[in-house]
């Protein structure tokens, strides 16, 4: 009996490790994917007409909700068409006014949990900036509490962003 608990013991403590550190990678926002059309985005998502200016995106027509905060989301493409590819995805929740923020370390906590620790971390008073680099993407998660309050995640696809320059 004592060797039966020890061998599940090692076998516990050797595995462990590896599902802790099992991290995902970032290849795109949620059901849309790097490198898919414009077209093969619409089929998983509500998106608005071509937003004006020079930069090729659509808003989704609806916000999305992060820990009751509505979120838009903006998606940006190579080019203005149907078989433009995906390359970036930006939510943005902004309020002028002071309001409790407490979520977004909720948001930070999710984003660890499912990314691991940041790259990189930035604190210039109220703002806060971190970075996730991942083979496939990178992730910028910007915050901003105080008078106003402002959360921003921005998702971009390392492949396809190079291949634009």
């Amino acid at each position: 009996m004592q060797l039966f608990r020890n061998l599940l013991l090692i076998c516990i403590l050797t595995f462990l490790p590896i599902r802790v550190s099992a991290e995902s990678d970032l290849s795109g926002w949620g059901q849309a994917k790097w490198g898919m059309t414009h077209a093969e985005v619409k089929k998983h998502y509500e998106l608005g007409p071509w937003e004006p200016g020079s930069a090729p995106a659509c808003k989704l027509t609806k916000n999305i909700r992060i820990w009751e905060q509505d979120f838009a989301v903006a998606l940006y493409f190579d080019e203005r068409s149907a078989s433009g590819k995906l390359f970036k995805v930006v939510l943005v929740h902004f309020n002028e006014f002071s309001a409790d923020a407490a979520w977004i370390a909720s948001i930070k906590d999710l984003l660890v949990e499912k990314y691991g620790n940041p790259a990189s971390f930035e604190i210039n008073g109220d703002l806060k900036v971190s970075r996730w680099l991942k083979s496939d993407g990178h992730l910028k998660l910007t915050t901003l509490t105080g008078k106003t309050v402002m959360c921003a995640m921005e998702y971009v696809s390392v492949g396809l962003e190079v291949d634009k320059l």
